[in-house]
C-alpha cells in the first residue's frame, strides 16, 4: 500500500508555524502538557515494560486517574473489564492503546476545558470528542478490527483550532470577523491572520508531540465531492476523521439519519465507509450513550450549548429548574472534562485512603485466583500503595544473587526510571 504524504507547512509558511509555537509556548501551562502527551505517546511506541511506563505517568496525576477508572467501570467498559480499581489493572484487561486513548483525551480536553468559560471553545471541545467516538464506532465500517486509531485520528483532526482557540483568542475572534464580514472563506482567513491554517499547524503541533503519521495525516481536510476510494490505513483513518467531523457538525445542528444532508454524507463516504441510516443510528446510540458517560458529572450542565445538547439529545431547561438547581441526571451528561478537579494537573484532589487500599486488596485477591502474572499483580500493589498512602515514591526491589545486592524493579513516583535505575543495596 502507498504511503500518503503528511499535510506539511511549505517552506514559505514554515516561519510562520514556527513563530505561532513560540507564542503558544510561552504560556505556563503549554510545556508541561506537551511533555505529558509526548510522553505518553513514547510509551505507546516502546516495547520496553509499556504497561509500567503507561501507568506511571498517569498515577502522577490524582484527577487524571481518578477520571479514567471512573470511566473504565462505567457501563460501557464494565462488561469487558469489570470492576477495576487501579490503572495497572485497567491496562492489563483493556490493553495499552484504548487506555492511552483514553488518558490523552481526557488529559488535553481537561486541560483546555479548564482553563476558559467561552462557550465557543466548549462546544469545540464537545463536537471534538463526539467525532471521536463516532469514529470509533464507525471503525468497523470502514474494516478497521481496532478503533483506538480512529479515535484519536478524528480527537485532534481539529487540534489548530482548539489550540488557536484557548491559546491565541484575539487572532480567532479575528479570523471569525473575517469569515462573517463575508471578506474570505476559513482557510483564507486563517492564513490572513496566522500566515498558516488551523490544518497546518495542528499537525506541526501533533509531529511535536510525537502522533504517529497516522495521527497527523487525519487533520488534513478533504474538499468537496465523493473522496476517493482508500489505497491505505492511513487514508481510511482520515476519511473516517473526515466523515466523524462533518457528521458531527450536522448532528449538532438538529440533523438525524434519514435526513437529507446525512444521506448525502453516507454516500460520499460509501466507498470508505459501510453504513446505511439504520446501522448510523445504531452507531450513534452507542456514541451518544458513551458520550454521556465520558463527561458525567464532571462540568455544570447549565453551560452546556445548543449544539452540544443537540449531540446528547439533552433537552433544554425549563426556567424552574434553572431556578430550582434541579439536579437531573441526564442533563449532568452533557458536562465537559474537568472544571472540579483538573487545577494543579490534579494534585489538590483528594482520595479516600481507605477505599483505594480495600479496592486494591479486592483486585489483588481476583488477580491471584485468576493466576495472573506475578509481575502484573506486583504493578497493582504497587499501585495501591502509591495512591492510598499518598507516598512520594515506592518501588520493589528483586535480589541479584549474581552480584549479592536487591535492585529496584518496580515502582510508582517522580522520575521512577532514574529512581530504580539507582536503586541498589547490599
Amino acid at each position: 500500500m502507498t504511503v500518503p504524504p503528511d499535510p506539511g507547512v511549505s517552506d514559505t509558511s514554515s516561519g510562520a508555524v514556527e513563530f505561532l509555537l513560540r507564542r503558544i509556548q510561552r504560556s505556563s501551562d503549554f510545556p508541561a502538557l506537551s511533555e505529558t502527551i509526548r510522553t505518553l505517546n513514547q510509551v505507546s511506541a516502546s516495547g520496553d515494560k509499556p504497561l509500567e511506563q503507561l501507568a506511571a505517568i498517569i498515577v502522577r496525576d490524582l484527577a487524571l486517574t481518578s477520571k479514567i477508572l471512573k470511566v473504565v467501570n462505567s457501563v460501557y467498559y464494565s462488561g469487558f473489564a469489570g470492576k477495576v480499581g487501579t490503572v495497572s489493572r485497567a491496562i492489563v484487561v483493556l490493553g495499552i492503546e484504548p487506555i492511552r486513548s483514553l488518558a490523552a483525551s481526557l488529559l488535553l480536553f481537561d486541560h483546555l476545558s479548564a482553563g476558559s468559560q467561552t462557550d465557543r471553545l466548549k462546544t469545540l471541545i464537545g463536537t471534538s470528542m463526539f467525532g471521536a467516538l463516532l469514529a470509533r464506532e464507525a471503525a468497523g465500517a470502514a474494516g478497521l478490527r481496532q478503533g483506538e486509531e480512529a479515535f484519536l485520528g478524528a480527537l485532534f483532526h481539529d487540534l489548530g483550532e482548539l489550540l488557536v482557540t484557548y491559546y491565541l483568542p484575539d487572532e480567532d475572534d479575528a479570523i471569525r470577523k473575517l469569515i462573517a464580514s463575508a471578506a474570505a472563506n476559513p482557510v483564507q482567513a486563517q492564513l490572513q491572520v496566522l500566515g498558516v491554517s488551523f490544518e497546518q499547524l495542528g499537525a506541526a503541533i501533533g509531529k511535536h508531540w510525537n502522533f504517529p503519521h497516522a495521527i497527523t495525516y487525519s487533520m488534513k481536510k478533504l474538499g468537496g465531492g465523493k473522496p476517493a476510494r482508500p489505497t491505505s490505513d492511513d487514508e481510511i483513518l482520515r476519511q473516517l476523521a473526515c466523515f466523524a467531523s462533518e457528521a458531527t457538525q450536522l448532528l449538532a445542528a438538529g440533523k438525524a439519519p434519514g435526513d437529507a444532508a446525512l444521506d448525502g454524507l453516507l454516500k460520499r463516504y460509501s466507498d470508505c465507509i459501510k453504513l446505511d441510516d439504520q446501522h448510523l443510528a445504531e452507531l450513534l446510540q452507542n456514541t451518544r450513550s458513551e458520550y454521556r458517560m465520558l463527561a458525567e458529572g464532571l462540568a455544570r450542565p447549565e453551560q452546556a450549548s445548543v449544539a452540544l445538547r443537540a449531540l446528547a439529545q439533552v433537552p433544554a431547561r425549563t426556567r424552574d429548574e434553572v431556578e430550582a438547581g434541579a439536579d437531573l441526571g441526564e442533563m449532568r451528561a452533557m458536562a465537559l472534562p474537568g472544571e472540579d478537579d483538573s487545577a494543579a494537573g490534579g494534585r489538590g484532589t483528594t482520595v479516600d485512603a481507605a477505599a483505594v487500599l480495600l479496592e486494591g486488596l479486592q483486585e489483588v485477591t481476583t488477580m491471584l485466583a485468576e493466576q495472573a502474572a506475578l509481575n502484573q499483580v506486583a504493578q497493582v500493589v504497587l499501585e495501591t500503595l502509591y495512591r492510598g498512602l499518598g507516598l512520594r515514591r515506592v518501588a520493589l526491589c528483586l535480589r541479584d544473587l549474581k552480584h549479592r545486592q536487591y535492585v529496584g524493579r518496580l515502582g510508582f513516583g517522580a522520575d521512577v526510571a532514574d529512581y530504580l535505575q539507582a536503586l541498589r543495596f547490599t
